[in-house]
Protein backbone atom coordinates (compact mmCIF):
# COMPACT_ATOMS: atom_id res chain seq x y z
CA UNK A 1 0.00 0.00 0.00
CA UNK A 2 1.13 3.55 -0.59
CA UNK A 3 2.12 5.55 2.45
CA UNK A 4 0.23 8.65 3.50
CA UNK A 5 -0.44 10.97 0.62
CA UNK A 6 -0.27 14.35 2.26
CA UNK A 7 2.93 14.89 0.30
CA UNK A 8 1.62 13.01 -2.73
CA UNK A 9 0.15 13.77 -6.00
CA UNK A 10 -3.02 15.18 -7.38
CA UNK A 11 -5.52 14.81 -10.21
CA UNK A 12 -6.07 16.39 -13.58
CA UNK A 13 -9.69 17.31 -13.70
CA UNK A 14 -12.56 18.68 -15.74
CA UNK A 15 -13.57 22.27 -15.42
CA UNK A 16 -17.25 22.20 -14.68
CA UNK A 17 -18.63 18.70 -14.38
CA UNK A 18 -18.07 15.59 -12.38
CA UNK A 19 -15.48 13.61 -14.27
CA UNK A 20 -12.32 15.51 -13.24
CA UNK A 21 -10.30 14.87 -16.40
CA UNK A 22 -8.57 17.66 -18.25
CA UNK A 23 -10.32 18.58 -21.46
CA UNK A 24 -8.41 17.71 -24.64
CA UNK A 25 -6.45 20.58 -26.05
CA UNK A 26 -6.51 22.44 -22.77
CA UNK A 27 -10.05 23.76 -23.33
CA UNK A 28 -11.27 26.19 -20.72
CA UNK A 29 -14.73 27.32 -19.75
CA UNK A 30 -15.82 30.58 -18.23
CA UNK A 31 -18.06 30.16 -15.22
CA UNK A 32 -20.56 32.75 -16.49
CA UNK A 33 -20.61 31.50 -20.07
CA UNK A 34 -23.23 29.42 -21.79
CA UNK A 35 -26.63 31.02 -21.38
CA UNK A 36 -27.28 30.69 -17.64
CA UNK A 37 -30.08 33.03 -16.56
CA UNK A 38 -28.06 34.38 -13.68
CA UNK A 39 -26.31 37.74 -13.93
CA UNK A 40 -22.99 36.35 -12.73
CA UNK A 41 -21.68 33.11 -11.39
CA UNK A 42 -18.97 34.50 -9.17
CA UNK A 43 -18.71 32.44 -6.02
CA UNK A 44 -20.03 33.55 -2.67
CA UNK A 45 -19.35 32.06 0.72
CA UNK A 46 -22.93 30.85 1.05
CA UNK A 47 -25.68 30.06 -1.44
CA UNK A 48 -28.18 32.86 -1.90
CA UNK A 49 -31.80 32.51 -2.81
CA UNK A 50 -32.78 34.29 -5.99
CA UNK A 51 -35.81 36.57 -5.47
CA UNK A 52 -38.93 35.07 -6.97
CA UNK A 53 -39.50 37.41 -9.88
CA UNK A 54 -41.35 35.74 -12.76
CA UNK A 55 -39.53 35.87 -16.06
CA UNK A 56 -41.10 37.45 -19.11
CA UNK A 57 -41.40 34.12 -20.88
CA UNK A 58 -43.02 32.36 -17.92
CA UNK A 59 -45.27 34.72 -15.96
CA UNK A 60 -46.72 33.71 -12.66
CA UNK A 61 -50.35 32.76 -13.14
CA UNK A 62 -53.23 33.48 -10.81
CA UNK A 63 -56.58 31.79 -11.51
CA UNK A 64 -59.54 34.14 -11.39
CA UNK A 65 -62.14 31.75 -10.02
CA UNK A 66 -60.61 28.33 -9.64
CA UNK A 67 -60.81 26.14 -6.58
CA UNK A 68 -58.37 23.35 -6.03
CA UNK A 69 -59.86 19.98 -5.34
CA UNK A 70 -59.09 18.74 -1.83
CA UNK A 71 -56.00 16.65 -1.23
CA UNK A 72 -56.43 12.92 -0.83
CA UNK A 73 -55.58 11.35 2.50
CA UNK A 74 -54.92 7.77 3.46
CA UNK A 75 -53.96 4.87 1.26
CA UNK A 76 -50.32 5.98 1.07
CA UNK A 77 -48.18 3.23 -0.42
CA UNK A 78 -45.30 3.57 2.04
CA UNK A 79 -43.19 1.21 -0.02
CA UNK A 80 -42.98 3.72 -2.85
CA UNK A 81 -41.20 7.10 -2.91
CA UNK A 82 -43.08 10.23 -1.84
CA UNK A 83 -42.58 11.55 -5.40
CA UNK A 84 -44.21 9.69 -8.29
CA UNK A 85 -43.81 11.20 -11.74
CA UNK A 86 -45.65 10.44 -14.97
CA UNK A 87 -44.58 12.34 -18.08
CA UNK A 88 -45.55 12.25 -21.75
CA UNK A 89 -43.00 13.67 -24.20
CA UNK A 90 -43.62 14.51 -27.83
CA UNK A 91 -40.20 15.07 -29.35
CA UNK A 92 -39.53 16.83 -32.63
CA UNK A 93 -36.08 15.45 -33.31
CA UNK A 94 -35.46 17.62 -36.36
CA UNK A 95 -36.27 20.82 -34.44
CA UNK A 96 -34.68 19.46 -31.24
CA UNK A 97 -37.68 20.44 -29.13
CA UNK A 98 -40.11 18.60 -26.89
CA UNK A 99 -43.65 19.16 -25.65
CA UNK A 100 -44.22 17.71 -22.20
CA UNK A 101 -47.30 16.86 -20.16
CA UNK A 102 -46.26 15.85 -16.67
CA UNK A 103 -48.04 14.82 -13.48
CA UNK A 104 -46.27 14.77 -10.12
CA UNK A 105 -47.97 12.96 -7.27
CA UNK A 106 -46.47 14.04 -3.96
CA UNK A 107 -47.13 12.56 -0.52
CA UNK A 108 -46.49 14.66 2.57
CA UNK A 109 -44.63 12.22 4.77
CA UNK A 110 -43.34 14.91 7.06
CA UNK A 111 -44.83 15.86 10.40
CA UNK A 112 -46.03 19.37 9.46
CA UNK A 113 -48.69 20.69 7.03
CA UNK A 114 -47.36 22.30 3.86
CA UNK A 115 -48.88 25.59 2.67
CA UNK A 116 -46.80 25.65 -0.49
CA UNK A 117 -44.52 23.38 -2.50
CA UNK A 118 -41.22 24.09 -4.20
CA UNK A 119 -40.37 22.33 -7.44
CA UNK A 120 -36.85 21.91 -8.76
CA UNK A 121 -36.97 22.88 -12.45
CA UNK A 122 -33.34 22.59 -13.56
CA UNK A 123 -34.04 23.20 -17.26
CA UNK A 124 -35.19 26.75 -16.52
CA UNK A 125 -31.68 27.84 -15.49
CA UNK A 126 -30.88 28.09 -19.22
CA UNK A 127 -32.16 30.98 -21.32
CA UNK A 128 -34.95 30.18 -23.75
CA UNK A 129 -34.90 26.48 -22.91
CA UNK A 130 -37.96 25.98 -20.67
CA UNK A 131 -41.42 27.44 -21.34
CA UNK A 132 -44.05 26.70 -18.73
CA UNK A 133 -47.51 26.82 -20.31
CA UNK A 134 -49.83 25.58 -17.55
CA UNK A 135 -49.66 24.50 -13.94
CA UNK A 136 -52.51 23.04 -11.90
CA UNK A 137 -52.86 21.46 -8.48
CA UNK A 138 -55.48 18.74 -8.14
CA UNK A 139 -57.01 19.81 -11.42
CA UNK A 140 -57.26 23.55 -10.82
CA UNK A 141 -54.85 26.35 -11.84
CA UNK A 142 -52.56 27.40 -9.01
CA UNK A 143 -50.57 30.54 -8.29
CA UNK A 144 -46.90 30.01 -8.95
CA UNK A 145 -43.65 31.87 -9.48
CA UNK A 146 -40.71 30.61 -11.49
CA UNK A 147 -37.16 31.93 -11.09
CA UNK A 148 -34.09 30.09 -12.28
CA UNK A 149 -34.45 26.48 -11.18
CA UNK A 150 -37.00 27.22 -8.45
CA UNK A 151 -40.75 26.95 -9.03
CA UNK A 152 -42.86 27.98 -6.01
CA UNK A 153 -46.43 26.68 -6.02
CA UNK A 154 -49.08 28.10 -3.69
CA UNK A 155 -51.66 25.69 -2.26
CA UNK A 156 -55.27 26.69 -1.72
CA UNK A 157 -55.33 24.47 1.33
CA UNK A 158 -52.50 23.00 3.35
CA UNK A 159 -51.27 19.55 2.46
CA UNK A 160 -51.60 17.64 5.70
CA UNK A 161 -49.25 14.89 6.83
CA UNK A 162 -50.34 11.57 5.36
CA UNK A 163 -52.07 13.24 2.40
CA UNK A 164 -51.08 13.70 -1.21
CA UNK A 165 -51.82 15.94 -4.16
CA UNK A 166 -51.15 15.99 -7.87
CA UNK A 167 -49.43 18.74 -9.82
CA UNK A 168 -50.06 18.94 -13.57
CA UNK A 169 -47.49 20.72 -15.74
CA UNK A 170 -47.47 21.52 -19.43
CA UNK A 171 -44.24 22.92 -20.83
CA UNK A 172 -41.98 23.09 -23.84
CA UNK A 173 -38.27 22.31 -23.94
CA UNK A 174 -35.83 23.95 -26.33
CA UNK A 175 -32.33 22.82 -25.35
CA UNK A 176 -29.49 24.70 -26.98
CA UNK A 177 -26.93 23.39 -29.41
CA UNK A 178 -23.80 21.96 -27.83
CA UNK A 179 -21.00 24.29 -28.89
CA UNK A 180 -18.50 25.66 -26.38
CA UNK A 181 -18.31 27.21 -22.95
CA UNK A 182 -20.42 25.98 -20.07
CA UNK A 183 -23.20 24.77 -22.35
CA UNK A 184 -20.74 22.35 -23.92
CA UNK A 185 -19.66 20.94 -20.59
CA UNK A 186 -23.31 20.53 -19.63
CA UNK A 187 -24.25 19.01 -22.95
CA UNK A 188 -26.37 16.42 -21.15
CA UNK A 189 -29.12 18.97 -21.77
CA UNK A 190 -28.45 19.96 -25.36
CA UNK A 191 -28.10 18.69 -28.89
CA UNK A 192 -25.56 18.13 -31.64
CA UNK A 193 -26.07 17.29 -35.30
CA UNK A 194 -26.46 13.62 -34.37
CA UNK A 195 -27.71 13.57 -30.80
CA UNK A 196 -30.42 15.02 -28.53
CA UNK A 197 -29.71 14.78 -24.80
CA UNK A 198 -32.30 15.45 -22.13
CA UNK A 199 -30.96 15.32 -18.59
CA UNK A 200 -32.31 17.10 -15.51
CA UNK A 201 -35.25 18.22 -17.63
CA UNK A 202 -38.34 17.01 -15.74
CA UNK A 203 -39.29 19.08 -12.69
CA UNK A 204 -39.65 17.28 -9.39
CA UNK A 205 -40.63 18.34 -5.88
CA UNK A 206 -37.51 19.73 -4.27
CA UNK A 207 -35.84 17.92 -1.42
CA UNK A 208 -36.99 18.92 2.03
CA UNK A 209 -34.33 18.61 4.72
CA UNK A 210 -34.93 19.33 8.41
CA UNK A 211 -38.21 21.04 7.58
CA UNK A 212 -36.82 23.36 4.90
CA UNK A 213 -36.75 23.16 1.11
CA UNK A 214 -33.25 22.34 -0.12
CA UNK A 215 -32.70 23.93 -3.52
CA UNK A 216 -29.66 25.93 -4.59
CA UNK A 217 -28.89 28.70 -7.03
CA UNK A 218 -27.10 27.31 -10.09
CA UNK A 219 -23.55 28.43 -10.79
CA UNK A 220 -20.97 27.43 -13.34
CA UNK A 221 -18.72 25.61 -10.86
CA UNK A 222 -19.52 22.03 -9.91
CA UNK A 223 -23.10 20.90 -9.51
CA UNK A 224 -25.94 22.08 -7.30
CA UNK A 225 -28.66 19.43 -7.45
CA UNK A 226 -30.15 17.84 -4.33
CA UNK A 227 -32.73 15.25 -5.32
CA UNK A 228 -34.82 12.78 -3.40
CA UNK A 229 -35.66 9.54 -5.17
CA UNK A 230 -38.84 9.22 -7.23
CA UNK A 231 -40.63 6.66 -9.37
CA UNK A 232 -40.65 7.75 -13.02
CA UNK A 233 -42.94 6.61 -15.84
CA UNK A 234 -42.07 8.37 -19.08
CA UNK A 235 -43.70 7.92 -22.46
CA UNK A 236 -41.81 9.21 -25.49
CA UNK A 237 -43.47 9.80 -28.84
CA UNK A 238 -41.88 11.24 -31.96
CA UNK A 239 -43.63 14.14 -33.66
CA UNK A 240 -42.62 12.54 -36.96
CA UNK A 241 -42.16 8.81 -37.28
CA UNK A 242 -38.53 7.90 -37.92
CA UNK A 243 -37.55 4.25 -37.60
CA UNK A 244 -33.86 5.16 -37.75
CA UNK A 245 -33.97 6.87 -34.34
CA UNK A 246 -32.86 4.88 -31.31
CA UNK A 247 -33.55 5.86 -27.73
CA UNK A 248 -31.00 5.39 -24.96
CA UNK A 249 -32.82 5.39 -21.64
CA UNK A 250 -32.43 3.70 -18.25
CA UNK A 251 -34.76 1.35 -16.41
CA UNK A 252 -37.36 -0.79 -18.14
CA UNK A 253 -37.33 0.81 -21.61
CA UNK A 254 -39.62 -0.65 -24.25
CA UNK A 255 -40.17 0.40 -27.83
CA UNK A 256 -43.85 0.08 -28.72
CA UNK A 257 -45.42 -0.90 -32.01
CA UNK A 258 -46.31 2.68 -32.93
CA UNK A 259 -42.70 3.82 -32.79
CA UNK A 260 -42.96 5.30 -29.30
CA UNK A 261 -41.31 4.21 -26.06
CA UNK A 262 -42.41 3.61 -22.49
CA UNK A 263 -39.81 3.80 -19.73
CA UNK A 264 -40.26 2.90 -16.08
CA UNK A 265 -37.54 3.79 -13.59
CA UNK A 266 -38.07 3.22 -9.89
CA UNK A 267 -36.33 4.81 -6.90
CA UNK A 268 -34.29 7.14 -9.05
CA UNK A 269 -32.98 10.62 -8.25
CA UNK A 270 -33.38 11.76 -11.85
CA UNK A 271 -34.36 10.78 -15.35
CA UNK A 272 -32.27 11.24 -18.50
CA UNK A 273 -32.42 10.04 -22.09
CA UNK A 274 -30.64 10.47 -25.40
CA UNK A 275 -31.85 10.08 -29.00
CA UNK A 276 -29.82 9.53 -32.15
CA UNK A 277 -30.15 8.05 -35.62
CA UNK A 278 -26.47 6.99 -35.57
CA UNK A 279 -26.19 4.80 -32.48
CA UNK A 280 -24.12 1.64 -32.61
CA UNK A 281 -25.34 -0.47 -29.68
CA UNK A 282 -23.18 -3.08 -27.96
CA UNK A 283 -24.34 -5.20 -25.06
CA UNK A 284 -23.02 -7.54 -22.38
CA UNK A 285 -24.44 -9.50 -19.49
CA UNK A 286 -23.00 -8.84 -16.05
CA UNK A 287 -22.23 -11.67 -13.67
CA UNK A 288 -25.36 -10.97 -11.62
CA UNK A 289 -27.58 -11.05 -14.71
CA UNK A 290 -27.95 -7.32 -15.27
CA UNK A 291 -27.63 -5.99 -18.83
CA UNK A 292 -24.91 -3.50 -19.74
CA UNK A 293 -25.45 -1.43 -22.91
CA UNK A 294 -23.11 1.01 -24.65
CA UNK A 295 -24.54 3.51 -27.14
CA UNK A 296 -21.68 4.85 -29.22
CA UNK A 297 -21.03 6.32 -32.65
CA UNK A 298 -19.05 4.76 -35.46
CA UNK A 299 -16.15 7.11 -34.72
CA UNK A 300 -15.61 5.33 -31.39
CA UNK A 301 -13.78 2.71 -33.47
CA UNK A 302 -10.55 4.28 -34.74
CA UNK A 303 -8.21 2.73 -37.35
CA UNK A 304 -4.58 2.92 -36.18
CA UNK A 305 -1.53 1.20 -37.65
CA UNK A 306 -3.52 -1.51 -39.37
CA UNK A 307 -5.78 -2.29 -36.40
CA UNK A 308 -9.04 -0.86 -35.10
CA UNK A 309 -9.03 0.64 -31.61
CA UNK A 310 -12.55 -0.16 -30.43
CA UNK A 311 -13.33 2.23 -27.61
CA UNK A 312 -16.90 0.96 -27.25
CA UNK A 313 -15.71 -2.62 -26.72
CA UNK A 314 -13.15 -1.37 -24.20
CA UNK A 315 -15.84 0.51 -22.27
CA UNK A 316 -18.00 -2.61 -22.22
CA UNK A 317 -15.17 -4.76 -20.85
CA UNK A 318 -13.98 -2.30 -18.21
CA UNK A 319 -17.52 -1.51 -17.09
CA UNK A 320 -18.24 -5.17 -16.40
CA UNK A 321 -15.13 -5.33 -14.20
CA UNK A 322 -16.10 -2.13 -12.39
CA UNK A 323 -19.60 -3.36 -11.59
CA UNK A 324 -18.23 -6.63 -10.31
CA UNK A 325 -15.73 -4.95 -8.01
CA UNK A 326 -17.93 -2.11 -6.78
CA UNK A 327 -20.82 -4.49 -6.16
CA UNK A 328 -18.60 -6.67 -3.99
CA UNK A 329 -17.03 -3.68 -2.24
CA UNK A 330 -19.93 -1.24 -1.72
CA UNK A 331 -23.04 -3.40 -2.10
CA UNK A 332 -24.83 -5.13 -4.97
CA UNK A 333 -26.00 -3.10 -7.97
CA UNK A 334 -29.74 -3.63 -7.80
CA UNK A 335 -30.93 -2.59 -11.25
CA UNK A 336 -31.53 -4.82 -14.25
CA UNK A 337 -29.87 -2.52 -16.79
CA UNK A 338 -27.14 0.06 -17.06
CA UNK A 339 -26.65 2.37 -20.04
CA UNK A 340 -23.49 4.20 -21.13
CA UNK A 341 -23.89 6.91 -23.78
CA UNK A 342 -21.11 8.49 -25.84
CA UNK A 343 -21.82 12.19 -25.44
CA UNK A 344 -21.04 14.86 -28.00
CA UNK A 345 -19.67 17.04 -25.21
CA UNK A 346 -16.32 17.05 -23.42
CA UNK A 347 -17.46 15.96 -19.99
CA UNK A 348 -18.90 12.92 -18.28
CA UNK A 349 -22.13 13.04 -16.32
CA UNK A 350 -23.92 10.65 -14.01
CA UNK A 351 -27.60 9.86 -13.85
CA UNK A 352 -29.39 6.93 -12.26
CA UNK A 353 -28.99 3.90 -14.50
CA UNK A 354 -27.44 5.97 -17.32
CA UNK A 355 -24.21 7.93 -17.68
CA UNK A 356 -22.61 10.00 -20.40
CA UNK A 357 -18.94 9.58 -21.30
CA UNK A 358 -17.60 12.40 -23.46
CA UNK A 359 -16.66 11.57 -27.05
CA UNK A 360 -13.17 13.00 -26.59
CA UNK A 361 -12.24 10.10 -24.35
CA UNK A 362 -13.21 7.67 -27.11
CA UNK A 363 -11.22 9.61 -29.72
CA UNK A 364 -8.08 9.58 -27.55
CA UNK A 365 -8.32 5.89 -26.67
CA UNK A 366 -4.90 4.32 -27.24
CA UNK A 367 -5.83 0.66 -27.00
CA UNK A 368 -4.58 0.29 -23.42
CA UNK A 369 -6.20 0.62 -20.02
CA UNK A 370 -4.01 3.61 -19.09
CA UNK A 371 -6.21 6.40 -20.40
CA UNK A 372 -9.11 8.65 -19.57
CA UNK A 373 -11.64 6.45 -21.36
CA UNK A 374 -11.04 3.78 -18.74
CA UNK A 375 -11.02 6.13 -15.77
CA UNK A 376 -13.93 8.38 -16.70
CA UNK A 377 -16.10 5.35 -17.42
CA UNK A 378 -15.22 3.85 -14.04
CA UNK A 379 -15.74 7.21 -12.31
CA UNK A 380 -19.27 7.59 -13.69
CA UNK A 381 -20.13 4.00 -12.77
CA UNK A 382 -19.00 4.68 -9.20
CA UNK A 383 -21.63 7.42 -9.04
CA UNK A 384 -24.28 4.69 -9.11
CA UNK A 385 -23.32 4.25 -5.46
CA UNK A 386 -22.04 7.74 -4.60
CA UNK A 387 -24.97 9.82 -5.88
CA UNK A 388 -27.65 7.52 -7.25
CA UNK A 389 -27.84 5.23 -4.21
CA UNK A 390 -26.46 7.50 -1.49
CA UNK A 391 -27.66 10.99 -2.25
CA UNK A 392 -25.98 14.13 -0.93
CA UNK A 393 -25.95 17.88 -1.34
CA UNK A 394 -23.85 18.51 -4.46
CA UNK A 395 -23.56 22.22 -3.65
CA UNK A 396 -22.76 22.20 0.06
CA UNK A 397 -20.97 18.84 0.45
CA UNK A 398 -19.71 17.90 -3.03
CA UNK A 399 -16.93 15.70 -1.69
CA UNK A 400 -19.45 13.08 -0.55
CA UNK A 401 -19.95 11.97 -4.12
CA UNK A 402 -17.02 13.35 -6.10
CA UNK A 403 -14.13 12.42 -3.82
CA UNK A 404 -15.62 8.96 -3.28
CA UNK A 405 -16.19 8.42 -7.01
CA UNK A 406 -12.64 9.50 -7.75
CA UNK A 407 -11.11 7.27 -5.12
CA UNK A 408 -13.24 4.43 -6.50
CA UNK A 409 -11.16 4.71 -9.67
CA UNK A 410 -8.08 3.89 -7.63
CA UNK A 411 -9.85 0.95 -6.01
CA UNK A 412 -10.68 -0.35 -9.50
CA UNK A 413 -7.06 -0.02 -10.67
CA UNK A 414 -5.80 -1.55 -7.44
CA UNK A 415 -8.06 -4.57 -7.92
CA UNK A 416 -7.76 -5.25 -11.64
CA UNK A 417 -4.43 -3.67 -12.62
CA UNK A 418 -2.32 -3.50 -9.45
CA UNK A 419 0.87 -2.88 -11.42
CA UNK A 420 -0.63 0.45 -12.52
CA UNK A 421 -1.32 1.89 -9.05
CA UNK A 422 1.61 4.29 -9.18
CA UNK A 423 0.65 5.26 -12.71
CA UNK A 424 -2.83 6.18 -11.49
CA UNK A 425 -1.52 8.46 -8.77
CA UNK A 426 0.94 10.03 -11.17
CA UNK A 427 -1.45 10.36 -14.13
CA UNK A 428 -4.55 11.27 -12.19
CA UNK A 429 -3.24 13.08 -9.21
CA UNK A 430 0.17 14.68 -9.75
CA UNK A 431 1.18 18.20 -10.58
CA UNK A 432 -1.39 20.61 -9.16
CA UNK A 433 -0.19 20.95 -5.54
CA UNK A 434 -3.74 21.76 -4.45
CA UNK A 435 -4.90 23.82 -1.53
CA UNK A 436 -8.27 24.21 0.11
CA UNK A 437 -10.54 22.27 2.41
CA UNK A 438 -12.24 19.10 1.22
CA UNK A 439 -15.55 19.97 2.90
CA UNK A 440 -15.94 23.31 1.09
CA UNK A 441 -19.17 24.25 -0.70
CA UNK A 442 -19.11 25.04 -4.42
CA UNK A 443 -19.98 28.66 -3.62
CA UNK A 444 -16.68 29.15 -1.80
CA UNK A 445 -14.62 29.02 -5.01
CA UNK A 446 -14.05 31.68 -7.63
CA UNK A 447 -12.61 29.27 -10.22
CA UNK A 448 -13.26 25.68 -11.19
CA UNK A 449 -9.59 24.91 -10.71
CA UNK A 450 -9.78 25.85 -7.04
CA UNK A 451 -12.89 23.72 -6.61
CA UNK A 452 -11.34 20.67 -8.25
CA UNK A 453 -8.12 20.97 -6.29
CA UNK A 454 -9.85 21.15 -2.93
CA UNK A 455 -12.79 18.77 -3.38
CA UNK A 456 -11.58 16.14 -5.82
CA UNK A 457 -7.83 16.10 -5.36
CA UNK A 458 -7.49 16.76 -1.67
CA UNK A 459 -10.56 14.56 -1.20
CA UNK A 460 -8.73 11.59 -2.73
CA UNK A 461 -5.74 12.21 -0.49
CA UNK A 462 -7.97 12.44 2.57
CA UNK A 463 -9.74 9.17 1.84
CA UNK A 464 -6.49 7.33 1.30
CA UNK A 465 -5.07 8.73 4.52
CA UNK A 466 -8.20 7.61 6.36
CA UNK A 467 -7.56 4.15 4.98
CA UNK A 468 -4.02 4.26 6.38
CA UNK A 469 -5.30 5.60 9.72
CA UNK A 470 -7.76 2.79 10.42
CA UNK A 471 -6.56 -0.05 8.18
CA UNK A 472 -8.04 -1.72 5.14
CA UNK A 473 -10.66 -3.84 6.88
CA UNK A 474 -12.10 -0.92 8.83
CA UNK A 475 -11.95 1.39 5.82
CA UNK A 476 -13.90 -0.92 3.53
CA UNK A 477 -16.33 -1.58 6.36
CA UNK A 478 -16.78 2.20 6.58
CA UNK A 479 -17.65 2.42 2.87
CA UNK A 480 -20.12 -0.47 3.07
CA UNK A 481 -21.72 0.91 6.22
CA UNK A 482 -22.07 4.39 4.70
CA UNK A 483 -23.58 2.94 1.51
CA UNK A 484 -26.12 0.99 3.54
CA UNK A 485 -26.98 3.80 5.96
CA UNK A 486 -27.38 6.36 3.16
CA UNK A 487 -29.29 4.12 0.76
CA UNK A 488 -32.19 6.14 -0.67
CA UNK A 489 -31.43 9.13 1.53
CA UNK A 490 -29.77 12.52 1.25
CA UNK A 491 -26.69 11.99 3.36
CA UNK A 492 -24.73 14.67 5.15
CA UNK A 493 -21.06 14.44 6.20
CA UNK A 494 -22.06 13.44 9.73
CA UNK A 495 -23.56 10.22 8.36
CA UNK A 496 -20.19 9.34 6.88
CA UNK A 497 -18.12 10.16 9.94
CA UNK A 498 -20.46 8.54 12.45
CA UNK A 499 -19.89 5.20 10.73
CA UNK A 500 -16.55 5.23 12.56
CA UNK A 501 -16.22 3.96 16.10
CA UNK A 502 -15.07 6.44 18.76
CA UNK A 503 -11.62 4.88 18.70
CA UNK A 504 -11.42 5.05 14.89
CA UNK A 505 -12.65 8.63 14.94
CA UNK A 506 -9.87 9.55 17.35
CA UNK A 507 -7.29 7.85 15.14
CA UNK A 508 -8.37 10.02 12.18
CA UNK A 509 -7.90 13.31 14.04
CA UNK A 510 -4.73 14.35 12.24
CA UNK A 511 -6.25 13.64 8.85
CA UNK A 512 -9.42 15.58 9.68
CA UNK A 513 -7.41 18.52 10.97
CA UNK A 514 -5.39 18.59 7.78
CA UNK A 515 -8.16 18.28 5.22
CA UNK A 516 -11.40 19.58 6.74
CA UNK A 517 -12.60 23.05 7.55
CA UNK A 518 -14.73 21.46 10.27
CA UNK A 519 -12.52 18.71 11.70
CA UNK A 520 -14.87 18.20 14.66
CA UNK A 521 -17.63 17.07 12.25
CA UNK A 522 -20.57 17.73 14.56
CA UNK A 523 -22.58 14.48 14.45
CA UNK A 524 -25.99 15.93 13.69
CA UNK A 525 -27.88 13.87 11.16
CA UNK A 526 -30.47 15.36 8.83
CA UNK A 527 -33.99 14.21 8.16
CA UNK A 528 -35.29 14.58 4.62
CA UNK A 529 -38.59 14.03 2.87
Amino acid sequence: MLTRLALCLLITASLAGCNLAAAPGGAKVAASDGGLRIDATAASSRPTRTPLQPTSSQPASAPEAATQLPSRCGGDDIGRPARQIDAKLTIDYDAKTAQVDQVIRFYNRGSQPLDALVLDAQANQWRDSFYLRELAVNGAPAEHALALNRLDVALAEALLPGCYLEIDLRFELRPAEIRDGLRAYRGFFGYSARQLNLGHFLPTVAARVNGAWRIHQPVGIGEQVVHEVADWTVRVRLARMDESLTLAAPGDSRRLDNGSWRIELENSRDFALSLSDEWVVSEARLADGATLEVYSFADARIPADGVVLDGAAHVLDESAKAFQHFGATFGKYRRDRFVIVQGDFPDGMEFTGLVFVGGAWFYHFDGTRKNYLTLITVHEIAHQWWYARVGSDAALSPWLDEALATYSEYLFIEKHYPAEKNWWWSFRVAGFFPQGKVDSAVYEFSTARQYINAVYLRGVQMLHNLRVDIGDDAFFSLLRSYAAAGDGRIADPALFWTRLSKEQFARTEATRLEYLGDPAVVPEGEESS
